[in-house]
């Protein structure tokens, strides 16, 4: 199912009349590489998008060795932008313009693709420990798509307290606060602790869709339980939010204005229609090219696409 439907007018989750939505999304528990576990949020059967966000993975919480480090080879993106932002642990991220950055809680990297870029993801030498974390793609409105590729790295992000309740806003806007990672469309991420629990309400824009992922605890939403492990979908029309905590609660929350257009999604390419996809396939599997370059940094053998039958037509 998609969040547009086949009018391109946005669908809202079903519910009695006149109550604020608020459903959990059915998520996929899997192994990465060599024992990563991940919960695959975004994209579900039933839940396409959460305004432009288009992917979630949360990473964890595991623990990592140098047996079972991290190591995501070289791979290509297109019409997107990841954002990495870690509870515990740190990853080395490298990419074709020739970034090498290590993250590590508290801090975002911000890659956008837009007409394409390659990165590889590393635990950084090493290392060992706990690891846990987020992982999100925002799609690219249709006139941003084919922007240049660009990769930044941001540890300057507003934080503040209320009713002793941490908020950093890693990414858009939020109760009059600007993060200054560069998007190309109005967006809020931000991650909300609760060290000690509590009860805050923040402002949200009523043209926002709206997502909470639980990280860590557990949260209560208008008389509702939301569960760790969990992402739950908001929909739209609120103009505030009010979350009480319990003690060691980490949440996140996630969304903005919906795109109206369709996102499709083949492998690490996003794009507004199939073509767009196919071209982008069709310039990897010729890599290394001007529009995918070599990460020179990584020395391991780069990703394979899985192949896209040309009978077969992808849904936005």
């Amino acid at each position: 199912m998609s969040n547009l439907n086949e009018n391109g007018e946005l669908v809202e989750c079903p519910n009695q009349a006149g109550a604020p939505c608020l459903k959990q999304v059915s998520s996929r528990k899997s192994i990465l590489g060599s024992g990563l576990p991940i919960i695959r949020h975004l994209p579900s059967r039933e839940q396409r998008l959460i305004g432009p966000w288009c992917f979630l993975d949360h990473i964890g919480p595991t623990s990592l060795s140098e047996e079972n480090a991290v190591d995501v080879g070289t791979h290509p993106h297109t019409g997107l932008q990841t954002v990495t932002w870690l509870f515990e642990g740190a990853l080395l991220h490298k990419d074709s313009l020739g970034y090498e950055q290590v993250i590590e809680p508290g801090q975002l990297n911000l890659m956008t693709a837009g007409h394409g870029i390659c990165h590889s993801e590393e635990s950084p030498a090493g290392f060992s420990g706990p690891m846990h974390g987020l992982q999100f793609w925002i799609a690219l409105p249709a006139e941003h798509e084919d922007t240049a590729p660009a990769f930044a790295h941001h540890t300057d992000l507003p934080r503040w307290e209320q009713a002793g309740i941490h908020i950093t806003l890693v990414v858009g806007e939020l109760d009059g606060k600007q993060s200054p990672a560069k998007v190309f469309s109005p967006l809020v991420g931000a991650d909300i602790e609760a060290p000690n629990g509590g009860s805050l309400t923040l402002q949200v824009p009523s043209d926002f869709e709206l997502g909470l992922c639980i990280n860590e605890g557990s949260a209560n939403l208008e008389g509702r339980m939301l569960e760790v492990g969990e992402l739950y979908y908001l929909g739209q029309g609120r103009e505030q939010l009010t979350l009480t905590l319990e003690p060691g609660s980490r949440v996140m929350l996630l969304g903005g204005e919906p795109l109206h257009q369709p996102v499709l999604l083949w492998w690490n390419f996003v794009g507004r229609d199939q073509a767009r996809l196919e071209s982008a396939l069709a310039d990897w599997n010729a890599w290394p090219n001007d529009r995918f370059g070599d990460v020179a940094a990584y020395h391991g053998k780069p990703l394979k696409a899985p192949r896209l039958d040309p009978q077969v037509r992808l849904k936005g």
